[in-house]
């Protein structure tokens, strides 16, 4: 393990500097190499055998609700509460189950059940505490919507944060708009936004991994989030972006579903 954090902070000093020249010269050919190298990684990720999800119940499928009966356990979880391997953080979340009343057939992204991270009532957040054994490049993947039965035209937006005590090894906001989305209907079949993002975690910790809601002109039609994962990066993609000087400009990757 020591080697391996050895080698990530040598490989982010070398070619961080490297990338830092090269943009200032950033001429033609450095751009075709950059383009490149982002085709090779991305592929290298297409086909790798990527580590075990370290996020517990990311389908929200536990519990299992038997009615969407939202404004108490266990379809609302308010603030301090835990269901399913995660904490609710502020205000209340909504699980909802495709299949049954109040909800169309679905189906969800991945399986029946989603949160909306605006409850009944309160603009919420969840969050989970991971253990990350291993350093190095991880892929973090989440299915993004919003509930639009009210405010429809306001933009979901959620916070997603990776943290180790008050340091943050990833943090950034996503927005979901309904006009991205034409043939969208929250109950009965809700259009996604599939982010995969790429960043570096350059020590092993538990760490605290956060879905927070920042849609505040309503308290009750929030983001929808489904299938969320955090999976290690083989170490030869790894390295291949981090010798690139890539681990940042990789990045992120969305499509639409």
């Amino acid at each position: 393990m020591q080697r391996l954090t050895d080698v990530l902070k040598s490989q982010i000093a070398r070619f961080a500097l490297a990338y830092d020249a090269a943009t200032m010269l950033a001429n033609g050919a450095w751009r075709l190499v950059v383009a490149f190298t982002v085709m090779l990684y991305t592929l290298g990720i297409a086909f790798a055998q990527l580590g075990p999800n370290l996020v517990t119940n990311g389908s929200f499928e536990t519990p299992i609700i038997g009615s969407n009966n939202w404004g108490s356990n266990p379809a609302t979880w308010f603030s301090g509460q835990t269901f399913g391997g995660w904490t609710v953080t502020q205000g209340s979340v909504d699980i909802k189950r495709f299949g049954i009343p109040r909800m169309g057939a679905g189906p969800s992204y991945d399986g029946l059940q989603l949160v909306d991270l605006n409850g009944t009532p309160g603009v919420g957040g969840i969050r989970q505490d991971i253990t990350i054994a291993d350093p190095g490049i991880y892929l973090l993947h989440f299915a993004l919507s919003g509930n639009t039965l009210v405010d429809p035209n306001s933009p979901r937006i959620v916070r997603v944060q990776l943290s180790l005590g008050g340091t943050d090894a990833f943090n950034r906001t996503f927005t979901w708009r309904l006009s991205d989305h034409p043939s969208h209907h929250p109950e009965n079949r809700p259009s996604w936004d599939v982010y995969q993002v790429d960043f570096l975690v350059p020590t092993a910790g538990i760490y605290t991994l956060s879905f927070t809601s920042l849609t505040t002109t309503n308290n009750g039609y929030g983001p929808f989030i489904d299938d969320v994962r955090l999976q290690l990066v083989p170490e030869p993609a790894s390295l291949l972006a981090l010798g690139a000087g890539l681990a940042g400009l990789v990045g992120l990757r969305r499509r639409k579903h």
